[in-house]
């Protein structure tokens, strides 16, 4: 059901992606600034409107939780997750542009997210990267997969982390290392597109330290998952979904252990 669910929402993340660099090709952006200090653009609505209303169409019975809706769920509960997450209902956490500082600063480094909450758990995921025309999907008892363009869905996982160290992965604002461990690269790269690079097996670890919200990390974490890697937060414990304000802790994500390391 839900392979049949992302085959009629895939045409809406193309569209929405041909929306944002229809805008980020412009010599200038429409730039507000949030009631959290964040910036908002033109792009970002466009996207939002977008793919709510495909949800509203495919999923109808199933709630849609966005950046773009307004005040965060502390300050407004109406926009409170805790009703869905307790009662089973599932429900859609989307961020229309994750990366909107990376819009504006055109990098290219931005994408679509669009998962899956059920029961408090990341089920499935969707993320999209505009710029390069690629679609990544994976979720619970199904495979992580990877679409370029018009080309054939196919699978992709984590690989296992090679005795040197491997790949860390980063933000350029908040580029944390594990401590005692040695890595043989670092890379960096916005958006929730490092989740999809750990998926794919070209990064192995990804540690965020400072904020995220919940439409952050959702899709990624199925993702990577499905793919046989790992979302957990600093104690060790998978990532979950619900909470009232949506702000995560601290996480890392990663992929396959290097032979003879604790799972952990």
């Amino acid at each position: 059901m839900l392979i049949q669910i992302a085959d009629q929402l895939e045409s809406a993340l193309i569209e929405a992606g041909e929306a944002i660099l229809a805008r980020y090709r412009l010599p200038e952006h429409a730039i507000q600034t949030k009631a959290d200090l964040t910036p908002v653009t033109d792009a970002d609505i466009a996207s939002h409107d977008l793919l709510c209303d495909a949800l509203a169409r495919v999923t109808p019975d199933w709630p849609v939780v966005s950046e773009e809706d307004g005040a965060p769920a502390d300050q407004d509960p109406a926009l409170s997750t805790t009703n869905s997450t307790t009662n089973g209902t599932p429900y859609w956490l989307l961020d229309p542009l994750d990366g909107t500082k990376e819009f504006i600063a055109r990098t290219g480094e931005f994408s679509i997210n669009l998962g899956l909450v059920i029961d408090a758990d990341a089920f499935f995921g969707l993320l999209y990267g505009p710029l390069d025309h690629v679609l990544y999907r994976g979720g619970k008892n199904l495979p992580a997969q990877r679409r370029q363009q018009d080309s054939a869905w196919e699978g992709i996982g984590c690989r296992r982390r090679p005795s040197g160290g491997g790949v860390v992965i980063a933000s350029r604002r908040s580029a944390a290392t594990p401590h005692d461990e040695n890595f043989e690269r670092r890379e960096y790269l916005g958006s929730a597109l490092k989740f999809a690079r750990i998926a794919e097996g070209s990064a192995d670890v990804y540690l965020r330290q400072g904020p995220t919200m919940e439409w952050d990390t959702c899709a990624g974490q199925a993702i990577v998952e499905a793919a046989g890697g790992s979302l957990c937060d600093l104690s060790g414990s998978p990532l979950r979904y619900g909470k009232i304000n949506r702000r995560n802790p601290g996480f890392i994500a990663q992929g396959l252990k290097a032979a003879g390391e604790s799972p952990r």
